[in-house]
C-alpha cells in the first residue's frame, strides 16, 4: 500500500501532517519514534483480537485511524481525539503486536 493519510489526498500536505502528528505524539509521550510508515497492526489485547490499519475505523472508538507510530516498546494508534488533534493516543504493547505491516518504501 502506498503511503497516505485519510481526506489528505495532497501528498505534501499528507506528508507535512504526518510530521506533525509524529512531533506531536513524540512530546506528549516523551519517546523517540521510529521512522517504520506502519500501515496495519494486528494485535491480542485482554484476550481479544484487534486489527488497527490506516483509513479505517478503530474497533473500539470508531474514529478513523489516521497514523500508526512505533516507539521501542509500544505503538501508538492515532485518531482525531486520540493522538492527531488532541488526547493521548491509543497505546499497545510491542509484545501484543502480532503482525506489523508497513507502507510500501
Amino acid at each position: 500500500m502506498k503511503f497516505f493519510i485519510p481526506n489528505i489526498p495532497d501528498p505534501l500536505k499528507a506528508e507535512e501532517t504526518y510530521e506533525a502528528i509524529r512531533e506531536f505524539n513524540s512530546g506528549e509521550m516523551g519517546t523517540e519514534l521510529s521512522d517504520k510508515r506502519i500501515f496495519s497492526i494486528d494485535f491480542l489485547h485482554n484476550l481479544k483480537e484487534y486489527h488497527a490499519e490506516v483509513g479505517k475505523r478503530d474497533q473500539d472508538t470508531g474514529e478513523v485511524v489516521f497514523a500508526i507510530l512505533e516507539s521501542d516498546s509500544l505503538f501508538y494508534i492515532c485518531t482525531p481525539n486520540r493522538g492527531v488533534v488532541r488526547g493521548m493516543p491509543l497505546l499497545t504493547g510491542r509484545n501484543e503486536v502480532r503482525l506489523v505491516t508497513e507502507f510500501e518504501k
